[in-house]
């Protein structure tokens, strides 16, 4: 079974200043990551590179096994990748999975799900 994520020689440019060389990673199935470093090190720029939001760089991305170049976030989220960006304007009303879900709220037969909750003093 392929990996479920390889990201190979990424590199990435902001007005001629490099932020990512040669970077490499791969994510097998079943396995948990943590991405950490220093800030300015291009954590978020490499997520947003798999993400589709930043389109403009070098190296190779596949996904189960082929190729693949994304031109937006949506065609990423298309083949099962979604960035989840760090945010302080939470909605307090919703819970977690609520605010990660905001914006892509479950739909069944075209209808909107929403899940209520009361708050009561």
């Amino acid at each position: 079974m392929p990996d479920a994520v390889t990201m190979t020689g990424i590199t990435k440019e902001f007005g001629g200043v490099p932020v990512l060389r040669d970077v490499s990673l791969t994510i097998r199935r079943g396995e948990v990551h943590a991405l950490m470093g220093e800030n300015g090190a291009g954590k978020s720029t490499l997520m947003k590179i798999l993400g589709g939001i930043h389109t403009d760089y070098g190296g190779r991305i596949a996904v189960d096994g082929q190729d693949v170049r994304f031109a937006s976030p949506r065609q990423a989220a298309a083949h099962g990748i979604a960035v989840i960006h760090q945010e302080f304007n939470l909605v307090p009303e919703l819970s977690a999975a609520g605010n990660i879900f905001l914006g892509h709220e479950p739909r069944r037969f075209g209808c909107l799900i929403l899940q209520l909750s009361l708050l009561i003093d």
